[in-house]
């Protein structure tokens, strides 16, 4: 029996090998390639049917975006875009047209405190943190009818870049629809 199984494991080996799909390779893993998506098409539908400004931010060149949903935040629809970014973290973008607080609090269920303010755009961004290690921090601004909240693992320059963006972009304009 013991030879019947070195038998099938070697018979499989020489097989598999060839087709690559067995890495011995150790070491880090390979991040692989990032599947890009189309986030301007994506918001480009979502602003047609959003009952809020939708804006689509211009990420710095590097990045790659690779999510696009439609979700609810405090049982409000809300459009949410990923990004991966340089150096390989992750940042997402949501918007809705819930209240700050509300936002805060519906946007998963994970309790944040407020940890701080900074100015971005001439605009009040707050900044939300957990003292859980598995909950990531929260950026939030009000732009009047949408509140835009970035989060993700990240770098805080890249918080700042992409709220940078989402706050100097002009919301998508829906009156040329077909």
């Amino acid at each position: 029996m013991t030879l019947s199984m070195v038998f099938i494991v070697v018979l499989m080996l020489i097989v598999v090998v060839p087709t690559g799909l067995i890495n011995l390779k150790t070491g880090e893993p390979d991040p692989g390639t990032v599947r890009a998506i189309d986030e301007q098409a994506f918001l480009d539908l979502e602003a047609r049917g959003a009952d809020f400004p939708i804006v689509s931010p211009v990420a710095p060149a590097e990045w790659t975006a690779n999510s696009a949903r439609r979700t609810q935040v405090d049982g409000e629809p809300a459009s949410v875009v990923g990004w991966v970014t340089e150096e390989e973290g992750y940042l997402q973008l949501t918007q809705t047209g819930v209240g700050v607080e509300d936002a805060v609090r519906g946007v998963d269920a994970y309790p944040r405190e407020l940890s701080g303010t900074e100015t971005i755009e001439g605009r009040e961004v707050q900044k939300y943190e957990s003292t859980e290690r598995d909950v990531r921090d929260l950026w939030v601004a009000d732009t009047g009818q949408t509140r835009l909240l970035v989060s993700g693992v990240a770098t805080e320059e890249d918080f700042r870049q992409l709220m940078d963006a989402a706050l100097s972009a002009e919301p998508i304009d829906v009156s040329d629809s077909r």
